[in-house]
């Protein structure tokens, strides 16, 4: 197939996978149709996401490139699947369980969906292919949330309808995952000699080796790779700060909706518009960061300190507000804060790290979040037992103390400096 055409493919999976209208009104579904309580959601429902995620997560990401990748997607739409076939027909506590438990699979999948198109293209394209599938994505969740908005804003459509137009849009999802071109070894295996600079003919050496040598330089690959990222003391402060923030961002996203849900249901119609503006506004936000002629690697400790204060008060002003706007303005400066932030974490990385073992630092550093937030959700919800306000205010000092330790590092950094001009 055409390179073009395996782009426009995997573009369009990428968007109708992410067509899920229900999600804005997950909560609301379950809390008020399937009578479930606030305290069942919390503590018996919702962590198993968060364990299925942190579990699936070092499978999928091995799994990827020894199945060559094809096999991953279908698995991952497949999920998605099973997921609204429960949500259109489970109706206990233990389906919606199940449910958790099959969101984390696919979730841990996607890996494979970045990966595969760096196969089926040139290293040249590598940036546009990003963009692309990446804007996919967004677009898919736009699009999604946006008819969620106006179909329960305006009454035209009760929950379970958004549950029907989700699972028909996943099992479109499977066809396309199975449509997709297959990636065979010797391709993948030719592709990992040229980005590990291999000279001479590659032609031949792919015609004489086997698929155990392919799968060999995978896990030697590995290795090495380990080895290059984590030597590199400026990658291993961005990787902290990384697992740190998206511990967090998890555990926000996770919840949200149980905090808008305790308001009366009759505010809780802007749910849709609400997560549709986010990737609406992601999109500009990360284009213009991504245009500052700002030296991150000096300035960063601070701006990273800065955001995490703004976003431990964005949360406490949540776990506050009985106002249903002010908690949805909240969320959406928080996600694009997390965003912006983020943006300029993967724009430093970048300086600093081969594109190669983008990938590789993406999984450790989802892993170790995933291992911050399975603790976090210990304590909070199992041990502690909090109620969902409480459980905000434990997240915005959460942020307070992450703050406080860039804080440090920028004022360690700063003194250094000083006492070194103050030397010269």
């Amino acid at each position: 197939m055409e390179q073009w055409k395996v782009m426009l493919l995997i573009c369009l999976y990428g968007a109708v996978k992410e067509f899920r209208p229900t999600e804005p009104y997950m909560y609301e579904y379950q809390h008020t149709v399937l009578n479930m309580s606030e305290h069942t959601l919390n503590s018996q429902v919702y962590p198993i996401w968060t364990y299925s995620y942190l579990v699936f997560l070092i499978p999928a990401f091995l799994l990827t490139d020894v199945l060559l990748y094809k096999p991953l997607l279908v698995f991952e739409a497949f999920s998605y699947f099973l997921c609204w076939i429960i949500f259109v027909f489970g109706k206990s506590v233990w389906s919606q369980q199940l449910l958790e438990l099959f969101y984390g699979w696919a979730t841990a999948t996607e890996i494979a969906y970045f990966a595969y198109i760096y196969v089926k293209v040139p290293k040249t394209e590598y940036k546009s292919a990003t963009a692309f599938t990446r804007a996919a994505l967004l677009v898919g969740r736009f699009l999604a949330y946006a008819l969620a908005q106006l179909l329960i804003g305006l009454n035209w459509a009760d929950y379970q309808t958004l549950n029907i137009i989700s699972l028909v849009a996943m099992a479109f999802a499977v066809i396309l995952a199975l449509i997709l071109p297959h990636v065979p070894w010797r391709d993948a295996y030719q592709k990992k000699l040229e980005d590990n600079g291999v000279s001479g003919s590659l032609e031949t050496l792919v015609n004489d080796a086997s698929y155990s040598d392919y799968v060999r330089l995978f896990f030697l690959n590995l290795r090495q790779n380990l080895l290059a990222i984590y030597r590199n003391p400026l990658i291993l402060k961005w990787s902290i700060w990384s697992a740190l923030s998206s511990c967090t961002f998890y555990q926000v996203t996770n919840y949200t909706q149980t905090l808008w849900g305790t308001l009366p249901e009759e505010q809780n119609k802007y749910n849709g518009i609400t997560e549709a503006l986010v990737p609406f506004l992601g999109i500009p936000a990360d284009l213009i960061t991504r245009q500052l002629n700002i030296n991150w690697n000096r300035w960063g400790d601070l701006l990273l300190a800065v955001g995490a204060l703004f976003q431990g008060g964005l949360l406490f002003w949540m776990s506050k507000s009985h106002q249903i706007w002010i908690l949805y303005m909240c969320y959406i400066l928080y996600r694009v804060t997390y965003q912006l932030t983020t943006t300029i974490a993967q724009s430093t990385l970048a300086l600093s790290l081969d594109s190669r073992l983008f990938g590789l630092l993406f999984g450790i550093n989802t892993f170790v979040a995933l291992g911050l937030q399975s603790i976090l959700t210990g304590v909070v919800i199992d041990w502690l037992q909090l109620a969902i306000r409480p459980q905000f205010v434990v997240y915005s000092c959460y942020h307070l103390v992450v703050a406080v330790v860039f804080t440090v590092s920028f004022a360690v950094w700063a003194s250094r400096r000083w006492i070194k001009s103050r030397a010269h």
